[in-house]
């Protein structure tokens, strides 16, 4: 089995770190790769990310395209969805050897594909819809109307945008805008208004087989996956939100505990 290093520097402070856990890894007997950058994901089975969460949402559409699985040990702040606390990474090695044998559970994310201008982008959490507040031109809009059309017919959100997002995403920036938790490997896709200007506007749960077309109403929009901004989009631009051919997947200890998780870091 072929393993993957790749170390946030930012977060974990010393390239030695990193360098031990090759070390330890090689000692272990596995071919060891050490990548730079997220984008140089590829030819091994799994890859052990040292950072934050962003580190692991930078790194898990090219793993998942390349079809290695992720492993996270915490270097940041939260780490919802790190594996492991960075006083733990020597415990790799168990979850490893499970891996190896067969005999490890593996968390199967699922990940959003966006369709702008016949361009394809990816997201792990959640592709989001914002008013332009006047970022990128001088003049902003005050609310942002935006018709969402799926084979359950269509409705329009106003307000100051709106997310779609994975279960990954649930816990993310749509819980913040009032968004409800989603167990992992739910098969769905969450709709959030963010600041909806209507009582009524409240997220709405649909199959993750819908495709959606977004049509920019009223205002102009800022376009994002994951937090990176992909373009902005004037009225009447319409782009596509689907769910993708792959999977971002992630080995899974034994005792592992989606709730406990919960409990003990999002009410940090």
């Amino acid at each position: 089995m072929k393993i993957g290093v790749l170390g946030k520097i930012s977060k974990v402070k010393s390239q030695k770190v990193i360098d031990d856990l090759v070390d330890f890894f090689c000692a272990l007997g596995y071919e060891t790769q050490l990548f730079s950058t997220p984008q140089e994901i590829q030819g091994v089975d799994v890859v052990v990310v040292l950072g934050g969460d962003g580190a692991i949402l930078h790194s898990a559409v090219p793993a998942a395209q390349n079809n290695v699985k992720i492993i996270g040990i915490n270097y940041g702040n939260l780490g919802f969805l790190t594996e492991y606390e960075k006083d733990e990474r020597e415990r790799i090695a168990e979850l490893l050897a499970q891996l190896e044998a067969g005999s490890c559970r593996i968390l199967k994310r699922s990940i959003l594909e966006v369709e702008i201008a016949g361009k394809r982008f990816y997201a792990l959490n959640e592709i989001a819809l914002q008013r332009d507040s006047g970022l990128s031109s001088m003049k902003s809009t005050q609310i942002l109307r935006v018709q969402v059309q799926s084979k359950e017919g269509s409705d329009v959100i106003s307000g100051d945008g709106l997310l779609l997002c994975t279960p990954t995403g649930s816990t993310a920036y749509s819980l913040s805008a009032g968004g409800a938790i989603l167990t992992p490997e739910v098969p769905v896709v969450m709709l959030t208004p963010v600041c909806a200007f209507s009582m009524r506007s409240r997220p709405i749960v649909f199959s993750d087989l819908e495709e959606f077309a977004l049509r920019i109403m009223r205002g102009k929009a800022i376009v994002s996956a994951d937090g990176l901004i992909l373009g902005s989009l004037p009225e009447n631009a319409t782009i596509f939100v689907r769910k993708a051919p792959f999977t971002a997947d992630f080995p899974v200890r034994d005792n592992s505990d989606f709730f406990a998780k919960v409990r003990n870091k999002l009410n940090e």
